[in-house]
């Protein structure tokens, strides 16, 4: 994968600058979307919180968890069009009137040493990076990126952060295909009722 498979809006071409500044909006629901975790999150946040045993990822899962369908679309080598996969992926459950991370406490993110890739990675999702209507409709939202000051990130910069992310799903979705699209066989330690009553 290189920097050539993802494109830049012209905006971001010359770099920006961008620093959080912690105003915890990106960390409550509603129109904000899903926080996906990926299997390194998932090793990262064990770690951080010291969850050792099987049982103690099964009740973590339980309390901050949950499971939502996702799509890939991927092409067989050989193949004349890509296909539309659907499969399980593991998000955040958030809480509250104002559907925020469980993790967030008084508006810092009590994990942040371990955070999510994808909140790591802000603003510079693959979705941002090459459609600049949808990093305008964040700077509606985001006082960091009203501002754009602070730290100078270059397109080589934003690049590695897309491209990163895009890995990430990639790798997933190979995961997942190698296991028959099952879930429970790419993270053991999930039970099936989460699967049944929260991926709805």
């Amino acid at each position: 994968m290189t920097t050539a498979d993802i494109k830049l809006s012209k905006f971001l071409r010359k770099g920006i600058k961008f620093s959080c500044l912690m105003c915890g909006t990106c960390c409550r629901g509603f129109d904000e979307g899903e926080i996906y975790l990926y299997e390194d999150d998932i090793k990262r946040l064990a770690n951080h919180l010291n969850l050792k045993s099987i049982e103690e990822l099964r009740e973590f899962a339980k309390r901050y968890l949950k499971t939502i369908d996702d799509t890939y679309i991927w092409k067989e080598v050989g193949a004349k069009q890509a296909k539309a996969h659907r499969f399980k992926t593991l998000v955040f459950k958030f809480t509250g009137d104002d559907e925020h991370c469980q993790f967030l406490k008084d508006n810092k993110c009590s994990i942040h040493e371990a955070r999510p890739f994808q909140c790591q990675c802000f603003p510079f999702w693959q979705m941002m990076v090459f459609d600049r209507s949808n990093f305008m409709d964040y700077s509606k939202r985001c006082p960091g990126l009203k501002e754009l000051k602070g730290n100078f990130y270059s397109k080589e910069n934003i690049l590695e952060w897309a491209i990163a992310e895009r890995r990430l799903e990639m790798d997933y979705f190979l995961k997942m295909k190698a296991n028959e699209f099952d879930i429970l066989k790419v993270y053991p330690f999930l039970s099936k009722d989460l699967i049944e009553n929260e991926g709805r």
